[in-house]
Parts: structure tokens; sequence; C-alpha cells
């Protein structure tokens, strides 16, 4: 039998972290909770805004980040 535990979250959201701090806040307790519990983030790749936000918190705890992103964007 298969271990049924979630090894990988995909998270793609917003280039701005917008208006409320609180949506800032969670991006930042989700990435710190995927470190804390060893599930690596997949992300579209942003340093900016929510994208950015979630995998710098990743980062910050330990954890792993994967950034995906198509040629055609990171050839402009």
């Amino acid at each position: 039998m298969s271990d049924p535990s979630i090894k990988s979250v995909c998270v793609f959201c917003g280039a701005s972290v917008g208006k409320d701090p609180a949506f800032r806040a969670a991006a930042e307790d989700l990435g710190r909770r995927l470190a804390e519990n060893g599930i690596r983030l997949v992300f579209g790749a942003g340093h900016v805004g929510m994208m950015g936000t979630v995998a710098d918190a990743v980062l910050a705890g330990g954890g792993e980040a994967i950034g995906v992103i198509p040629q055609f964007l990171r050839d402009r």
C-alpha cells in the first residue's frame, strides 16, 4: 500500500498582495505550515505578490519550493 500523505501542493495566486493585510498574513501562514509539514510547494515562479509571499515563507521555514514558468514568459 502506498503512503497517502500529501507530498506537494500547487499554488497559483495573484501578482499583488492586495490591500488587506490579512491576505498577506494568510499567505505567510500557508507557506510556514507547508514547510513545517515537509510539503513541497509548486508555484508559478513569481517572486512578487501572493505567490512570492507563500514561496518566501516556505523557503524561510527550510521548505522546498519549485517554480514552474512557461518558456515564453521566461524569454520576456
